[in-house]
């Protein structure tokens, strides 16, 4: 059923985000991990077998049809153009930041001294930017993926770094709240990837890759990580909230 290919796609995902193995949908829907592996190779799910593994990942179908829709119609990075306009304003990059991090326009509104009418036309522009499609009643639906990132060679990273991370990192994190970890060594290519994706997890896990890592040591090159964490606000953002 070839056109149930972004379903099938979407439906992995919500695995994986659930954290459900093969084994267990396979317990669940009573059928062997074999059969369950090969519908999800050869996508060759009936409705009803989809229709079971939602219930078991507790997601409607229609849940499931609208994230595959919204997932073919994503974006994953912006225009140079895009991202100029957005880092150019500072009231409409604070708007797309929080925008991005599904804040509510009620909340906007509440928390930041930005008259209605202005976070209305500042959302008109990301509508006029196709970085969001603004609805009635204020409410937004994003038209990039939620994997999106900035651009690596981009306006805004360049902003991130020089004002952002400069501020973030102006710390020595000893507060009882921060957090800092560094920790690096000898890895292989498919170990240094296997610790970007590790970094979005936790920094125990990334130790672990290198300490499992059994690469050729010919092949291996040094790698470090840092991951950090404290309470903090952006200043460029903060001086716009009320009183």
């Amino acid at each position: 059923m070839p056109q149930l290919s972004p379903i099938v796609q979407e439906l992995k995902r919500v695995l994986k985000e659930r954290e459900l193995t093969y084994a267990e949908v396979a317990r669940g829907i009573g059928l062997s991990v074999a059969s369950v592996k090969r519908l999800f190779s050869t996508g060759a799910f009936s409705l009803a077998r989809i229709e079971e593994i939602c219930k078991l990942a507790k997601l409607e179908l229609s849940e499931l049809a609208e994230r595959a829709r919204n997932r073919s119609t994503s974006t994953t990075k912006l225009s140079l153009a895009q991202e100029r306009e957005v880092v150019a304003d500072p009231r409409l990059f604070l708007i797309t930041w929080l925008v991005l991090n599904r804040t509510p326009f009620e909340h906007i509104v509440r928390e930041y001294a930005l008259a209605e009418r202005d976070v209305v036309r500042y959302l008109i522009r990301l509508d006029r930017l196709r970085i969001i499609d603004l609805l009635p009643g204020n409410r937004v639906k994003l038209l990039v993926d939620r994997h999106f990132t900035w651009r690596a060679d981009g306006p805004v990273q360049a902003y991130l770094f020089e004002r952002l991370l400069r501020e973030f990192f102006a710390t020595r994190f000893e507060n009882p709240a921060d957090e800092f970890f560094f920790h690096g060594g000898t890895v292989s290519d498919a170990a240094l990837a296997a610790l970007k994706r590790a970094l979005r997890d936790a920094a125990a896990e990334c130790v672990e890759i290198i300490e499992r890592d059994r690469g050729t040591p010919a092949k291996r090159s040094g790698a470090a990580f840092v991951l950090a964490l404290r309470p903090w606000n952006y200043s460029g953002f903060s001086r716009f909230l009320r009183g």
